[in-house]
């Protein structure tokens, strides 16, 4: 018996051991900022370009306070959110304009339109504490790559998600707040005929 507990002990610590090195190694996988990933973009003249993740991280960023909420009510954030303007983006295929959308597509088939006053920054926003509707500063429609200073894991749309930042620590609906993006589109806004 003085024997087996000396054995097993010592077979309890390697195991400990083990499972540290093991949650380290999948941490910093799931940390990785540089991932094989790419986004087209598509302007309403038909120009394509395509960016790989990098490529995109390595434009100009802009870095603020966003969150948002569930329709259930579930609370996100605010977080420390850093990434690329959509309207830098759209500038690449020809920019966008007042009579213009963008059309953002995620990886898993959902799609979400933003009109020109969303792409400039025009939200409904809400205090995190009382969620009252409350007035904001400027705001960026941001594709996103990181948030409080790591990159994005799978659950939180890894590596590329559409995100609101500004100075404000405040909330919009999570509707906005897509997934796993591949493809931002400018597209014609279809106006009704007169006739």
């Amino acid at each position: 018996m003085r024997r087996i507990i000396p054995v097993l002990l010592l077979a309890i610590g390697m195991l400990c051991v083990f499972g540290a090195v093991a949650v380290y190694a999948l941490e910093r996988v799931n940390n990785q900022d540089s991932v094989e990933w790419n986004v087209t973009l598509v302007g309403v003249g038909g120009e394509q370009k395509t960016l790989s993740y990098d490529e995109i991280k390595a434009m100009p960023a802009y870095e603020g306070w966003g969150g948002f909420f569930s329709t259930a009510g579930t609370i996100s954030g605010p977080f420390k959110v850093k990434g690329v303007p959509l309207e830098s983006l759209c500038e690449q295929v020809g920019g966008v304009n007042p009579s213009q959308a963008v059309l953002v597509s995620s990886v898993d088939g959902y799609s979400m339109v933003f009109d020109y006053d969303q792409i400039s920054g025009k939200f409904d926003t809400y205090a995190p504490q009382t969620m009252k509707p409350t007035p904001h500063g400027e705001l960026k429609l941001l594709l996103m790559y990181r948030e409080n200073g790591k990159p994005l894991s799978h659950d939180e749309g890894k590596p590329l998600r559409v995100a609101t930042a500004g100075a404000d620590r405040l909330l919009i609906e999570g509707h906005f707040w897509v997934k796993w993006i591949n493809k931002i589109e400018v597209i014609n806004i279809n106006e009704t005929d007169a006739s």
